[in-house]
């Protein structure tokens, strides 16, 4: 088998709303990306995401980070919390100039297995400012299972355009 990266779905934002879900995952491929893209508002900045799996809310995400803002770094660790903790823009802005995306990678998506994966996000805004995270992360629910959907919750307004993406991933 020839590796691919093919387009599985997405759902885009028509409005403000507070939660986007992109359902009915096909279990075809054997790694899986998602890419969430965000923008602001004109009250709150792209400010961060709550992201679930599968619509399980307990306490089987794990994540460690690397997080840049301005000239300040520093480390996060996070266990058994109820869903990834996704900082897009720390940065300064607040308008309509702020834009923030989040990879997250995931292997082994559509086996019942705990997913370890990475993620990445950044953002910016119309000063060139914003943040960046870097880090790796485990969903590990009590009862493992293929991953057939993604939730994200934003902390404030995911406003029209704001999408999140899939693709699959298959290795020769």
């Amino acid at each position: 088998m020839a590796t691919s990266y093919d387009f599985l779905g997405k759902v885009t934002a028509t409005g403000s709303a507070s939660v986007m879900t992109l359902s009915g995952i096909p279990q075809t491929h054997k790694d899986i990306e998602f890419i969430f893209q965000a923008k602001t508002g004109a009250t709150h900045g792209a400010s961060g995401a709550d992201i679930t799996l599968n619509g399980d809310t307990g306490s089987v995400y794990h994540q460690t980070a690397w997080l840049k803002n301005g000239t300040t770094m520093y480390g996060q660790q996070q266990a058994s919390i109820a869903h990834f903790d996704i900082g897009y823009g720390q940065g300064p802005a607040t308008g309509d100039g702020m834009m923030g995306f989040t990879r997250i990678y995931i292997s082994d998506y559509a086996s019942a297995v705990d997913h370890p994966g990475i993620y990445q996000s950044t953002s910016w805004d119309n000063n060139s400012t914003g943040a960046m995270h870097w880090g790796g992360n485990l969903y590990a629910p009590g009862s493992p299972a293929a991953i057939t959907s993604v939730t994200w919750t934003g902390v404030y307004t995911i406003e029209a355009n704001c999408s999140i993406c899939a693709y699959g991933i298959n290795y020769s």
